[in-house]
């Protein structure tokens, strides 16, 4: 009995004495089509429950069924595509990378825990996202970060122009340590999150609207400016406020060193929270629970595969950076023009200052 798309086929085996029979069409003992059992792990990994996927192939075809632990078994099988796909090799420079982590309920030792799983994410040269890596861990430090952060290296990754994550300490201190002298945004919603605690309920919407005016603002000097403002309206009646955004402030207006097009997608961890967080949860709780580490990292690995090929072959560039870099050779063309041209008109004496 063979297993297809479309239903069971009654195959007739020739028996053969002088030697074993064997066709080219399927391997020895195998009883399903590849296209079928690719399907039933294309299901789970959509997020169908093992439990429905009987229910689907039955719709498909009655009494074609698959049960629960021959599920279980596939997925299994999708291991050496996911190891290959973590180990792939990386360019040696990046952009931008957004580093993360989001929790998962895991079963270990007979006891439900909180996993993170720890991503990471970038802007490559030709400004497309990519997916760069993901690991599982019991726990998040900074131990778990530098783990992480160096298999990105070994894979192959050398520079980067800025690097974006939350508060975490431990992250922050592997990317200022595993990337030396490079940049680091922290992001401004968690900022921002951290910030309107220490109102009460009834101030944070003014609150939120005067932060933002600093993050909307044309540069870095007056965000800090009307922070400043800020600052000195809640100092006395909430001096907790006041402190957290005098001394916190700054590393979150990172972003205004880099071209004005690309603030808005570098300031916060957008891509991970807004976008990839959000689909792997929705995505896990079909499970609620996983059995043990590994199917954690194994089926959110499928995930962020798919994501990734998503981004690589069928998105539009994320950030324009060619275009961006012209603009700015251009933009440095014009102003090298205005002091020529400057010059010029008052008969070439020496211009010890100007400001435009």
């Amino acid at each position: 009995t063979f297993k297809t798309r479309l239903g069971k086929l009654q195959l007739n085996k020739p028996q053969i004495r002088e030697f074993a029979f064997k066709t080219f069409l399927f391997e020895n003992y195998q009883r399903s089509e590849k296209a079928l059992l690719a399907t039933i792990q294309q299901m789970v990994i959509e997020g169908v429950s093992t439990n429905k996927v009987k229910n689907v192939l039955n719709k498909l075809s009655p009494g074609l069924e698959c049960s629960k632990s021959s599920v279980s078994r596939l997925v299994v099988e999708l291991e050496p595509i996911v190891q290959a796909w973590r180990n792939e090799k990386l360019e040696d420079h990046f952009e931008y990378i957004i580093s993360d982590g989001t929790y998962f309920h895991v079963r270990e030792n007979d006891h439900v825990v909180s996993m993170p799983l720890l991503i990471s994410c970038g802007v490559d040269t030709n400004g497309y996202r990519r997916v760069l890596g993901v690991d599982i861990s019991d726990e998040e430090s900074e131990e778990t970060w530098r783990d992480h952060i160096r298999s990105l290296k070994e894979r192959g990754l050398k520079s980067v122009n800025l690097t974006i994550s939350d508060h975490h300490p431990g992250l922050k201190k592997v990317l200022y340590e595993e990337f030396s002298g490079v940049p680091h945004q922290r992001c401004m919603v968690h900022f921002e999150r951290n910030l309107l605690s220490k109102l009460p309920a009834k101030e944070r919407h003014i609150a939120a609207e005067c932060l933002k005016q600093v993050y909307n603002s044309p540069d870095k000097e007056m965000a800090l400016d009307i922070a400043e403002m800020i600052s000195k309206r809640y100092q006395k009646k909430y001096p907790g406020f006041s402190r957290l955004l005098n001394s916190s402030i700054e590393e979150t207006l990172t972003y205004f060193n880099f071209p004005s097009k690309h603030r808005k997608k570098i300031r916060t961890t957008n891509i991970l929270e807004g976008i990839i967080n959000r689909k792997l949860k929705q995505r896990s709780k079909v499970i609620n629970i996983f059995p043990n580490k590994e199917s954690c990292l194994r089926l959110m690995s499928t995930i962020l595969m798919e994501i990734d090929e998503e981004w690589r072959t069928f998105e539009r560039k994320y950030i324009d950076i060619k275009n961006e870099n012209n603009m700015i050779n251009e933009e440095e063309d014009e102003f090298l023009n205005e002091i020529k041209n400057l010059k010029n008109r008052i008969g070439g004496k020496e211009i010890e200052k100007v400001h435009f």
